[in-house]
């Protein structure tokens, strides 16, 4: 109860952090294409005297709010499958021969942020679930590296952060918190005899296991400890929490803003959303149909076609849109003397440059000038900086004390205050 009271403290103006992610690249016509000046993802020029496309001209008016990050790639994925990164977008893990993945960054900040929050961190998706190996459902996985489960039913998500249980009295949550409890100490204890019994890999498995009931029992703990505390009043009226996949404006701009909701009521201070599954998994890669455009997969394996390279920027673009409108809702929001916006970092982007190139991620750097982020340029890095690098500056601003994330070699200093 200590760190809620911490968090109560209305002179704290808490730092939070984001991260998004498109899956299958982007539009990136070579110099000798028709649609090169005005569908190549990436702006021309230098420095703060870049030229924006079209796929990201809707984030013009945020130019001194971002940063645009060219080049960047984690070295350990740089030949695996591009549609496999999204599983390592978040965690730099190398899966290149077997699949052992990591604790993602948005997890390692939620480890400290979490204290003072109802929720540690807020998972979410436009599929439910975690999807599969090599094509993930969610960008978040535990210090075990197993995935966790994102969540994308607007109602649902809104009624986590501001509602209650349906039909559940304060004693009745209590009564089955307890009851939950209980099942996973006699679980606990069930696999610890079971332990003694299994050679080495079956018995990392099981670690992997009794890691996951340990979280599931702290977040029993935080609930239960959270019940005395009234959640904050919000209208659900000004959301439209019936929102659905075949909207995909719609859907997304929900998505956004319960994520703001999040951050301005400090329910949470880390979050992530995955717009779609990588390949052609899941509802995100029809989004483009319902503008005209086709299948985002078949998009990015369509530039042979009569405007190819336009139609997948026109999604591109689409997205920038959503995006923008999310900075929109984050500086509609006043903190103090700055905003909400100020106060958040934001990492959009995707893990391919093309389709199947795990190399030169299309990477977008948002918010955070109150947390010590300078923007306003277009910065091109080579592969002697790794990507983790990003991460590394993201959670040394959220004030965690760490040496490194991952494989990186330092903070972006040319990002930081």
């Amino acid at each position: 109860m200590e760190a809620m009271a911490k968090k109560n403290d209305e002179s704290i103006t808490p730092n939070r952090s984001c991260f998004l992610f498109f899956p299958n690249g982007v539009s990136l016509p070579p110099e000798t294409h028709e649609a090169h000046q005005d569908w190549h993802w990436f702006p021309f020029g230098e420095g703060r005297d870049y030229l924006f496309t079209k796929p990201l001209a809707p984030l013009v008016p945020y130019r001194d709010q971002i940063s645009i990050l060219q080049g960047l790639s984690h070295p350990l994925s740089r030949k695996i499958v591009g549609h496999n990164t999204a599983d390592v977008f978040l965690t730099g893990a190398d899966i290149s021969r077997t699949y052992n993945n990591t604790i993602s960054v948005d997890q390692l900040i939620a480890r400290e942020t979490g204290k003072y929050t109802r929720i540690p961190s807020l998972v979410l998706s436009s599929d439910n679930g975690i999807g599969y190996t090599a094509r993930t459902g969610t960008l978040s996985f535990n210090k075990s590296g197993q995935p966790i489960p994102a969540d994308a039913k607007p109602r649902r998500i809104f009624n986590r952060l501001f509602g209650t249980p349906e039909g559940e009295s304060l004693p009745d949550q209590r009564s089955r918190l307890k009851n939950k409890g209980s099942m996973l100490d006699y679980l606990l204890e069930d696999t610890a005899k079971l332990a003694r019994k299994l050679g080495n890999y079956d018995r990392r498995k099981l670690d992997e296991y009794l890691t996951s009931i340990r979280e599931v029992e702290q977040q029993v703990d935080r609930t239960e400890a959270w019940l005395e505390v009234a959640k904050p009043n919000v209208d659900p009226k000004h959301i439209n929490l019936m929102a659905g996949t075949d909207d995909p404006a719609e859907f997304i701009r929900t998505i956004y803003d319960l994520m703001v909701l999040a951050f301005q009521t400090d329910s949470t201070r880390v979050a992530t959303y995955q717009l779609a599954r990588e390949d052609s998994q899941g509802v995100g890669d029809k989004f483009p149909q319902a503008l005209g455009l086709g299948s985002h997969h078949g998009l990015s394996h369509g530039t042979r076609k009569e405007n190819g390279f336009v139609r997948w920027g026109q999604y591109d673009e689409f997205l920038s849109q959503q995006f923008s409108y999310f900075l929109s809702k984050l500086q509609s929001v006043s903190e103090g003397d700055a905003t909400l916006l100020d106060r958040t970092m934001i990492l959009y982007g995707c893990g391919t440059s093309t389709t199947h190139n795990a190399n030169n991620y299309p990477i977008i750097l948002a918010g955070g000038g109150q947390c010590g982020i300078n923007h306003g340029a277009l910065h091109r890095y080579t592969d002697e900086t790794p990507f983790a690098n990003t991460h590394f500056t993201i959670a040394r601003k959220m004030g965690l004390r760490i040496n490194n994330f991952a494989d990186s070699t330092g903070i972006l200093t040319e990002l930081t205050s």
